[in-house]
């Protein structure tokens, strides 16, 4: 299946003396060393290499008690004195549940949640021209401060999805917006005559203050279909710039499900004294739908009935580990079963799958790990501070990195809650009006089997 991707040169990596100067991606998940928290010994490490975790048995033997703890994750990676000038990041797609980050030794930060990408800055962290010692301590351990607390599926502990290390020019299309793609395609209206959206691009300058250009190009296939530029100013030092080009396509072809999932490509490219200087892809699936109370469910103005499944990111032997066959494999069991929709249970899944649906043609609720314990003991919401917060961000992670996948109609809040105790309906509601904030394109959804006056499903 096709996949739509940034486009990476690889240039500098490859010896190659150019003057085209762009952004560059690389892959680090081979060759690292790996050990349980408590093996202190020398020599008690052992290589990896990514996708892993540590359940990949215990867990999957069906004991309840498996392994939630620490491991230690290390690789030396070489940083090119050709870099120097630029800005490096490394970004990790997925790592169970909390992470700690280390570059030779000197912290960088932490991420909690186990199911959205994360980007760290390390332009001045690193030493050019030698190997530097990347350190990720991730813990699985249950925490009363994070989604999920509770839930009818393994918590899989490690780096369990891909690493790469980022290298762009002190200006770019910035990575650091919840490691999102940094290209926003909001649909504002679009109808079978006429499709109107803005490109809303967030840039980073980590230089002096420049100008710079904005170039927008939709393509279908080899054909432009427009393209539009834009000049900006840019200050000192700023990690959030956004600008905004607006566009609008007369007799669009629309994203149509599995009837006709088409979607256009849109590339955006940062550009200085007419160089381009970095580049981003994204799809841009058209489509308008509703949801009818009585009637059911409305794509492009016609209805169509739903048949789909609920898909969790695990598998024999390598648990959540998983690597590109799998979610092909998937993707392709559900075509093969006559599947036109997916809930995706029960938290983000790997950007390739959303890929994959789009190109599908599949209809997708995508959801983050907001889970009641069902039929089951304990709890799945606490009313803390830290609690509530860390839910909100990664709703905010939800949204942003997986906005421009048209296969996505829905962004799921919770699912089968409780209230009794802490009792979550507020913090439902809270987290429905910043799903609006953010997405406002989009319908928000749940699942609850509540019949109370507390009814989760309002």
């Amino acid at each position: 299946m096709k996949k739509f991707f940034y486009l990476y040169i690889m240039s500098v990596l490859l010896g190659i003396d150019s003057s085209f100067a762009s952004r560059q991606e690389v892959l680090l998940n081979d060759n690292w060393s790996f050990r349980f928290v408590h093996q202190v010994q020398k020599n008690s490490q052992r290589r990896v290499d990514l996708p892993h975790t540590w359940n990949a048995q215990d867990a999957l033997s069906g004991k309840q008690d498996y392994y939630r703890g620490t491991g230690i994750y290390e690789k030396n990676i070489f940083i090119n004195p050709a870099w120097e000038g630029k800005r490096l990041f490394f970004k990790f797609e997925g790592v169970n549940t909390t992470a700690h980050v280390f570059v030779n030794d000197t912290y960088l930060g932490e991420h909690r949640g186990g199911y959205g990408a994360f980007v760290f800055e390390v332009t001045d962290v690193v030493q050019y021209n030698k190997d530097n010692k990347l350190t990720v301590r991730v813990s699985n351990a249950l925490d009363p401060g994070i989604m999920p607390l509770v839930g009818d599926f393994n918590f899989y502990g490690g780096i369990y999805r891909s690493v790469f290390l980022l290298i762009t020019e002190e200006a770019c299309i910035s990575p650091l917006d919840y490691a999102s793609p940094g290209v926003y395609l909001i649909q504002k209206r679009v109808t079978k005559e006429a499709a109107d959206v803005e490109a809303k691009v967030i840039l980073s300058n980590a230089g002096g203050g420049k100008e710079v250009g904005v170039r927008l190009k939709v393509t279908d296939g080899d054909q432009t279909v427009l393209e539009k530029s834009q000049t900006f100013s840019l200050s000192e030092s700023s990690d959030y710039v956004p600008v905004s080009l607006d566009f609008s396509i007369g007799k669009p072809h629309l994203w149509n499900g599995r009837k006709d999932p088409f979607m256009y490509k849109a590339e955006v490219c940062l550009l200085r004294d007419g160089e381009v200087i970095d580049r981003v892809v994204q799809p841009l699936g058209l489509r308008y739908y509703h949801v009818d109370a009585e009637r059911g469910f409305f794509l492009n103005g016609e209805y169509l009935k739903l048949r789909g499944v609920c898909r969790h990111q695990d598998r024999a032997e390598t648990g959540n580990a998983l690597h590109k066959e799998h979610h092909e494999e998937d993707v392709n069991i559900m075509l093969e079963m006559g599947v036109n929709s997916v809930r995706l249970a029960h938290y983000p899944q790997a950007e390739y799958l959303y890929d994959l649906h789009d190109e599908a043609g599949l209809v997708v609720w995508a959801e983050i790990p907001f889970i009641g314990p069902g039929g089951y003991l304990d709890r799945g919401f606490v009313n803390s501070p830290s609690f509530r917060e860390n839910g909100k961000e990664q709703l905010k992670e939800l949204i942003r990195q997986h906005y421009n996948h048209p296969s996505i109609c829905f962004w799921g809040l919770f699912n089968e809650l409780k209230t009794f105790g802490d009792n979550p309906v507020e913090y439902v509601t809270e987290l429905n009006e910043l799903a609006r904030q953010e997405d406002p394109t989009r319908l928000t959804t749940s699942a609850s089997f509540l019949e109370d006056g507390n009814d989760l499903k309002r």
